[in-house]
């Protein structure tokens, strides 16, 4: 949102609607700028409404909701590959190990 003024310079430049609000916004308080109006301005300098220029989303009342069975089981992605490879690294540091002990016991 932007002051009335720069909000038409905008408008022109972009060649798109811009909103703005009739409050400054730089020394308004913010409570009042939560309740402020807002308007729109073409890149003629016409205020037009906010719905003309503005698409209000359809509400979302029809999503169907989430069920809490599906959501508690989840799908496998993982595999056990990881797994197999720390193995092998243990196997290999066991190995050397017994390695070391065997020399220093002969």
């Amino acid at each position: 949102m932007y002051p009335k003024s720069r909000a038409i310079e905008l408008a022109k430049v972009t060649n798109e609607p811009v909103l703005f609000t009739p409050i400054e916004l730089e020394t308004a308080p913010i409570e009042d700028l939560k309740t402020a109006p807002v308007q729109a301005v073409k890149p003629t300098g016409e205020e037009v409404q906010v719905t003309e220029v503005v698409e209000i989303p359809p509400e979302v009342a029809t999503a169907k909701p989430v069920e809490v069975a599906a959501a508690q089981s989840l799908p496998k992605t993982a595999s056990t590959l990881p797994l197999v490879g720390l193995i092998g690294l243990l196997s290999l540091g066991v190995g050397l190990a017994l390695s070391v002990i065997t020399k220093q016991a002969a």
